[in-house]
């Protein structure tokens, strides 16, 4: 993702760029941002061992009519001098905004000198248990381990307008390198220092930097070199990773265009992030290691070098990018695969949906800015995907990837609103823009998603007149949709209708060649909609969505899984969830709310919950199977219960003689496994994986 990923930078971008704006209109800034130029030549030095950074930057701007020069600078700075052409000029420092006195009138180049020094300390969690906020809240960090600046911490002096460009220079103790955006002119050792040089050109949006003792790989691929930056601990990765680097850029310059910057590099951090910079991601080394990565969440951080840090995004009208990306790449991986695979993850987005945006948690598309829970997570990336997805049904696949190409050629550098992408759309895909029109208003400008039901499904005539007729209806607000009725027909055919619905119903019909079978609203998933209970299976994310647990820990635990099972809630999303007894169990099971089991119970009473799991699931204090397999040392399931209608039961169970780390690993990655209904692990591993059919939906008609 871009660089907005939690609740603690999800404000600064904008207080920074409302400053830019207001030193715009202010008496001592009047230079128009077209033609205001900036150069930076920084020079950096890190002292890992004190948590500093010493900078020296000689900023020369052109185009500059004033009184005044505003900077703003974190308010951890101390400042050794402020020069303008060399000489001392008066300054004041307050609140992360430095101003200095430097009239010019004529808008000749003037060099800004700026020398201070900051501290910059933030803690760093060793752990992540949760997915929802990567950046666990750091702005800025320099130690032993790595250094992590991110441009809203401040660590230069930020100036307005897009023109900007920067030489960076970072000294630091021998064998730890900096990597920031743009093109490595290259690194050194000396004495006792490490020096890495870097060029980047404007970008329209700050520099972050990262540094750590990393052994540097390159492979080039094309015009373009990628790199590695990895430690030796998972420097035998980097292989991988450079070659899933080329192949993902292969992919997109065929898709999107040229890649739009001088290299691409995968940088490791050191606590977990999943960060994408302009040129470079940067991945928490536990992250690196999982398997699956290079084709995941490497393809979807390549993708935004297109979009949302080529093509920036303009969040004063909603955050797109993330949505884009995430159909572009999470999504599209999918459909090379198979269409199924496609629909299974269109389905899970609106399980997903479903299971943590209702109830009062949902909100416009053009309010998304980051995500920073699980609601954010569903409306930003999986909604906004999937309205991407109907964009491209309504125009075809031609019109749809012309239209993304031609906002990319447009737009390079530029921030684009979904209105532009509307615009485009409307002008080259032939689309109506009064249809256009309507489809972004109820789509991106209003919360919700349609709730549809099948009714008075029917046979009608005889023989070759024979027919099935239906009424689809809609709850308020009415959507305008057009949407695919199937009939499937004995020789497992399917027969398909376009449905328009505007209002509150519309009647259809249905020619049926052979015996009808069953009548399916929407077969293929390629509608956004609300689902209905019955139509979600339980599952991890469904104990995420949980609005009150009662987290209940086994009679006879030992305490040494207590720390598990903390952990567990944790990556549930329920942290706040109070760890009980079974006695206290046994007094609340009647109460409405769900219920999270860590080993299970003794209890005769609590016993009644698993009475009604699945019948494919068979368990005992000392072993369990799922769907006839059997011999993992880890279980963890979710299932609705069917006497308590609503309400999610979920299971964690370690079998007794499990290593304690084998359950800690366990426990940690459920996380990741959202959309399953149940887990087997063996010493930490992941060995199986499902999901509950479902058999019910208010738009199926069985005949």
């Amino acid at each position: 993702m871009p660089d907005k990923p939690n609740s603690k930078l999800l404000l600064l971008p904008f207080i920074l760029i409302g400053a830019i704006f207001l030193l715009a209109a202010a008496p001592g800034f009047c230079a128009s941002p077209d033609t205001l130029v900036c150069r930076h030549d920084l020079k950096v030095e890190l002292q890992p061992q004190d948590h500093m950074i010493l900078v020296r930057d000689d900023i020369g701007i052109e185009g500059w009519k004033g009184k005044e020069l505003i900077f703003s600078l974190s308010s951890k700075g101390r400042i050794e001098s402020v020069k303008v052409n060399g000489k001392p000029v008066k300054y004041s420092f307050r609140s992360g905004r430095l101003i200095l006195s430097a009239s010019r009138d004529d808008g000749r180049p003037i060099v800004v000198s700026i020398s201070f020094d900051a501290v910059f300390n933030d803690p760093v969690a060793e752990d992540q248990a949760g997915s929802d906020n990567p950046g666990l809240g750091v702005e800025g960090s320099i130690g032993e381990t790595g250094t992590f600046l991110l441009a809203d911490s401040g660590w230069y002096p930020g100036f307005g307008g897009p023109g900007q460009d920067f030489k960076l220079t970072v000294t630091a103790p021998r064998g730890i390198y900096a990597v920031t955006a743009g093109e490595l002119i290259g690194h050194e050792d000396r004495d006792r220092k490490s020096i890495t040089r870097w060029k980047t050109g404007p970008i329209g949006q700050g520099l972050s930097l990262s540094a750590g003792k990393y052994i540097i790989r390159s492979k080039v691929n094309g015009r373009i070199p990628i790199y590695t930056f990895f430690t030796s601990e998972t420097d035998s990765l980097s292989r991988t990773y450079l070659d899933a680097s080329a192949s993902h850029i292969e992919f997109y310059e065929r898709l999107f265009g040229p890649y739009p910057f001088p290299k691409f590099a995968v940088v490791e951090n050191f606590f977990p992030t999943g960060y994408g910079f302009p040129s470079y991601t940067l991945l928490g080394k536990s992250v690196l290691k999982l398997p699956f990565i290079p084709e995941t969440s490497l393809r979807h951080e390549i993708a935004h070098c297109w979009w949302g840090n080529g093509v920036l995004v303009d969040y004063a009208s909603g955050n797109w990018c993330e949505g884009l990306t995430t159909y572009v790449a999470d999504y599209l991986s999918r459909e090379i695969v198979s269409a199924a695979d496609a629909k299974l993850y269109r389905q899970q987005i609106l399980r997903d949906y479903a299971t943590f945006a209702s109830s009062g948690a949902d909100f416009p598309l053009k309010d998304f800015e980051s995500r920073v829970s699980p609601a954010t997570r569903v409306v930003g990336y999986g909604k906004a995907a999937f309205v991407f997805h109907m964009i491209r049904g309504k125009l075809g696949d031609e019109a749809f990837w012309n239209g993304l190409r031609q906002i990319f050629r447009e737009r390079l550098f530029v921030k684009a609103s979904w209105d532009d992408f509307r615009d485009v759309f409307v002008r080259t895909g032939g689309w109506d823009a009064k249809d256009a029109g309507v489809f972004f208003e109820q789509w991106v400008a209003r919360s919700g998603a349609p709730v549809l039901k099948l009714k008075d499904a029917r046979i009608e005539g005889e023989g070759t007149g024979r027919r099935v007729a239906g009424l689809l209806v809609q709850d308020k607000p009415w959507y305008r949709l057009d949407i695919t009725a199937g009939l499937e027909v004995s020789g497992n055919e399917r027969l398909d209708t376009k449905i328009r619905i505007e209002d509150g119903s519309a009647p259809f019909a249905v020619s049926a060649s052979a015996a009808p079978k069953k009548l399916i609203v929407d077969p293929d998933v390629n509608t956004f909609r609300l689902l209905y209970p019955e139509e979600i299976p339980a599952t991890v994310n469904s104990v995420k969505g949980s609005r009150k647990p009662a987290a209940v820990l086994s009679d006879g635990a030992p305490p040494e899984v207590t720390k598990a099972f903390y952990l567990l809630l944790a990556g549930l999303d329920q942290e706040g969830a109070p760890i009980i007894a079974e006695k206290e169990a046994e007094k609340i099971m009647n109460e409405d709310r769900d219920f999270i089991f860590f080993g299970l119970p003794r209890s005769e009473k609590l016993k009644f919950f698993f009475e009604t799991a699945p019948k494919t699931v068979s368990l005992s204090p000392r072993s369990f199977s799922v769907e006839g397999s059997s011999g993992a040392d880890c279980l963890f399931l979710a299932f609705a219960d069917p006497v308590r209608k609503g309400k999610i039961t979920a299971l964690f169970l370690p079998v007794p003689g499990t290593a304690d780390d084998s359950i800690l690993t366990a426990a940690r990655k459920i996380t990741h496994y959202g959309k399953y209904s149940f887990l087997t692990f063996s010493g930490g591993v992941i060995r199986e994986k499902g999901i509950w059919e479902v058999t019910r939906s208010p738009l199926v008609f069985d005949f």
